[in-house]
Formats: structure tokens, C-alpha cells, sequence
């Protein structure tokens, strides 16, 4: 038997540590129908949901369920986020619910969470690709329904705010299937205008009201602009997809407004307090430069100015007097210097006269001890040319004389010789090759 026996409760646990640790099994979403529905008077929520051929058990915590917009009741066709968990004390499967959803209504947050993951996945959401929203805008857009009550909070609020500001309003369907089209078209038009900042701005509804600020398309036609963006798009709850690519969301119409423009109440009494610290800054400075001044103006420079350029005067005449002896001095320094010049002049030409004539006279020695040295050399090469022609061998093969060779050795002897190689003969104008027969040897 081995010995890795399992407990019942170990395995439940480890059971449960591994659906709880798989992301798979993590908020996922679940569609079916309710049965078993029971309320506790804790605020959770005991209920089990079912298809044709299969059940799980669910729990919904009071937290979450108090969130819910309507109470469950048997057969609800709902859609489910939940967490996929063990309960190990019975061993049973079991869901632990985050959020219920009428079954059309939750088709749609399907939708929207999809949507949601894929844009930010694709980093539309961060906020390093945002716009900065200016803070005093001149030219502003309001895009929105025609005649709605979101329409006039805003336009109140502008004109409350911040009146000097240019405001144009632009409007077209903020609900149905042709709302996202118009909205596309109008804020490509919008962006062409130069406006400082565009308003995208809608009044509550329900979420199928508020579907068109949903469209992917819209979202990214709303990322891709170069005006900075404010959205308004229902109630403080409502969060759509054009809220998170936007510059900046504001929860409300009427907030859109409020954060595009500054309360001018607010900035005259900005203006007010920095007119008041510039007062204090101004005055403060003069003070001070009134008791830097005080001492300096009852000072012997000012009180007797003359004193400024009295030292000056006679520092410029002693200045001139030095400045007129020093000219006396250059003159005669210059005068010296002329009659150097002209004696070194003179000196130059006798010299260079004198280098001149021992050069020629130089050249002319130089050119007779080259010539009588050729001479010499000459009648030496003659005699050595003439003592080589004597010694040299063929000198002597002129005169009858030959040399004998055997592989490439000269033949001094008939010892030498050997019979059976042939002999090279070596004559004044040629070489002979011959074949010993026969050694006689000289007795002399």
C-alpha cells in the first residue's frame, strides 16, 4: 500500500486551492435560470442556477447583492459574474457571485466588458496618450441632443462660469441605432474647427438608453481626435466606453462643464489676492531700496560731486606729461635706430661683395682639383683594366691554352679523370664535349 494516503479534508482543500487559483475560473461570466431562490435576513443571497441538464449551487454576499437593482425570483433568466470555488465541508461545487444580470440586460454588460478588455488591452485607456485639458478655454464645443435638459445645464453653467468664453453647440441623436454614426461624423467635423476643448455630454438613462456611447467605432473615432475631449455621458453611476478613452470623464453633464471651464468668481479672486501680493511685494521693495538709498544720498560724492572728477584731472595731467616725455624719448630712440639701419646697410653690401668674390675664386680651385683628380683616377683604372686582361684566363685560351671539366670541376690531374664520364673542354671562342679512352701519363 502506499504511503500518500490523502485525508478527505486535504483533498477538498487542495480541491479548492486549485479552482481558486485558476484565472479560468476567475469572474467569469454564467448564463441560465434561477431556482431555489432564498434571502437571508443577513442580506445574502441563496439561490442555484440551472440549464437544461445541469445545476450549481451559488451564494451572493450582502456586499455585492445590495448592488443588484432588483430581487431575483424563481425562473429569471439571468447572466452571472462569479468565482468558480469549493465549499469543503460538503464537498460541493460552488459559485460566489458578483454581480446579476436580467438575462438581455446582461448580454449587454457581456458586450461592454469585452469591449472594455480589448481597448485596454490595445493601451486606449492610458493616460500617458491623453490630452491636457486647457485651463482657460476661448472656443469651446457642445456636442449633445437638441433641446435637452443636459444641453441647457450645460450652457447655464458655461455662461455661469466662464461668459467670455465662445461657445457652439452641435447636435444630433444620443440614443438609437443611428446615434453612434451621427456622433462619429459630427466630432470629425468639430475636431476640423480648431475648437480648444470639445463637451460630449448626455442625460441619464438606462443602459440600452445609453448603448450608442458604447460603440467601439465611436470610442475610436474619440481616441484618434487631436481637440482635448470631455465626457458627460449620464448619471454620476454611469460609466460608458467613450468615458474611458476621453481626455478627461466627468460623472455628469453639468461636471463637464464645471471641469472645461474655470467658476470666474474663483479666478477674479485669484486675481484679487495676486493684485494684493504684488501690492505687498512692491512696497516691500521700495522700503527697502528707500533704506538703501537714504545713506548713499548723504554721501560726500553726491553732496560735493566735484570730487568724481577732480583726482581725474590731475591723474590726466601727470598722464599727460608722461605720455609727452615718452614721445621726446621715442624720437630720439627712432633716430638712433635709422642711423644703425643705414651703417648695417652699408655693412651688408661690403660683406656680401666680399662673400661673392672668395666664392668665385673657391669655385674656380675646386673645379681645377676635380679635373686633375678625374685625371688620376683615370690613368689608374687604365693600368688595372690592363693588369686584369693579363691575368685573366681567357687571356690565356687566346693564346692556345684550354680547361678541362668533369662534372663541373676543373681537371688538374689525369688522376682525376674518370673513364667512364665525358670531359668538358673549355676553348677561346667554345666548349668541346669528349669521352676519355685512354690515360697517359707525363713523366716530365
Amino acid at each position: 500500500m502506499t504511503n500518500n494516503i490523502w485525508s478527505v479534508s486535504s483533498l477538498l482543500q487542495f480541491i479548492k486551492m486549485k479552482l481558486d487559483n485558476e484565472p479560468y475560473l476567475q469572474s467569469l461570466w454564467l448564463k441560465g435560470e434561477i431556482s431555489n431562490f432564498t434571502a437571508h435576513r443577513s442580506g445574502h443571497w441563496y439561490f442555484t442556477i440551472k440549464d437544461e441538464s445541469s445545476r450549481v449551487s451559488c451564494i451572493m454576499f450582502s456586499t455585492n447583492a445590495s448592488k443588484v437593482g432588483f430581487m431575483p425570483k424563481e425562473g429569471d433568466k439571468v447572466v452571472l459574474k462569479a468565482n468558480v470555488s469549493l465549499y469543503p465541508v460538503q464537498g460541493q461545487l460552488q459559485l460566489y457571485v458578483l454581480s446579476i444580470e436580467h438575462d438581455g440586460i446582461g448580454d449587454l454588460y457581456l458586450k461592454f466588458e469585452q469591449l472594455k478588455k480589448k481597448l485596454f488591452a490595445e493601451g486606449m485607456f492610458d493616460e500617458s496618450r491623453k490630452k491636457k485639458i486647457p485651463i482657460y478655454p476661448n472656443h469651446i464645443a457642445v456636442i449633445s441632443g437638441k433641446e435637452t435638459a443636459a444641453l441647457q445645464d450645460i450652457l447655464t453653467t458655461l455662461k455661469k462660469r466662464w461668459p467670455i468664453a465662445n461657445v457652439e453647440c452641435f447636435y444630433t441623436l444620443v440614443q438609437g441605432m443611428q446615434a453612434a454614426p451621427q456622433l462619429i461624423e459630427m466630432l470629425r467635423k468639430v475636431d476640423e474647427d480648431k475648437f480648444d476643448v470639445i463637451l460630449l455630454a448626455r442625460g441619464g438613462g438606462s443602459i440600452e438608453d445609453l448603448w450608442a456611447f458604447n460603440d467601439e467605432k465611436l470610442a475610436r473615432t474619440i481616441a484618434s481626435l487631436h481637440t482635448p475631449i470631455i465626457t458627460g455621458v449620464g448619471h454620476e453611476t454611469d460609466i460608458t466606453i467613450v468615458d474611458y478613452v476621453s481626455d478627461l470623464r466627468a460623472p455628469t453633464p453639468t461636471a463637464a462643464a464645471q471641469a472645461a471651464v474655470r467658476d470666474q468668481v474663483e479666478v477674479q479672486s485669484e486675481l484679487k489676492q495676486i493684485k494684493n501680493r504684488l501690492k505687498m511685494l512692491i512696497n516691500s521693495s521700495l522700503t527697502r531700496a528707500k533704506l538703501r538709498y537714504n545713506p548713499l544720498a548723504s554721501a560726500a560724492i553726491f553732496t560735493n560731486p566735484e570730487l568724481l572728477w577732480q583726482d581725474a584731472a590731475v591723474a590726466l595731467t601727470f598722464q599727460t606729461q608722461r605720455l609727452s616725455a615718452s614721445s621726446s624719448f621715442l624720437q630720439i630712440r627712432k633716430n638712433e635706430l635709422n642711423r644703425i639701419g643705414a651703417k648695417l646697410q652699408q655693412i651688408s653690401v661690403l660683406r656680401l661683395n666680399q662673400a661673392k668674390s672668395r666664392h668665385s675664386t673657391n669655385g674656380q680651385k675646386l673645379r681645377n682639383a676635380i679635373q686633375v683628380t678625374s685625371s688620376k683616377s683615370q690613368f689608374k683604372m687604365m693600368n688595372s683594366i690592363n693588369l686584369l686582361q693579363a691575368y685573366s684566363p681567357l687571356a690565356v685560351l687566346q693564346r692556345g691554352y684550354s680547361l678541362t671539366y668533369q662534372n663541373e670541376r676543373i681537371v688538374k690531374t689525369i688522376e682525376e679523370v674518370s673513364m667512364d664520364e665525358p670531359v668538358r673542354i673549355r676553348l677561346s671562342n667554345g666548349i668541346l664535349i669528349s669521352q676519355p679512352l685512354q690515360k697517359e701519363k707525363n713523366d716530365e
